[in-house]
């Protein structure tokens, strides 16, 4: 893992516990941008550096049930905040540098980041 990596880890882990409310009100702001990403059924998205999660719940709303959500981050504790919200029940949620994906070429149809 690189200098850069473990600085992030550091940096979001710290404040991953009382991320959510930290930004209590982005909901409203999520749920415009994912609408602007013109999202179809079955469609297949990408959350950039999910953090915990809070736009999983209308990127997945957007694509439906046969769609598929992901979420990627760096930092393991705000992959737990994600799991303890529950938000991992609205996409599949990786532990990966988003530079790097596990993914191959094409795998998806849109990406959604934010911060």
């Amino acid at each position: 893992m690189s200098d850069d990596h473990t600085h992030v880890q550091e940096f979001f882990g710290s404040r991953a516990a009382d991320w959510d409310r930290r930004f209590p009100d982005d909901g409203p702001a999520y749920a415009a941008a994912v609408a602007e990403l013109g999202l179809r059924e079955g469609d297949r998205v990408l959350d950039a550096g999910c953090g915990t999660g809070r736009a999983l719940s209308p990127l997945r709303t957007a694509v439906g049930p046969t769609g598929l959500v992901v979420g990627a981050d760096l930092t393991p504790a705000m992959l737990q905040a994600a799991v303890r919200a529950g938000r991992d029940r609205d996409g599949r949620l990786l532990l990966t540098d988003v530079a790097a994906l596990p993914l191959r070429s094409r795998a998806l149809d849109a990406v959604f980041a934010a911060g």
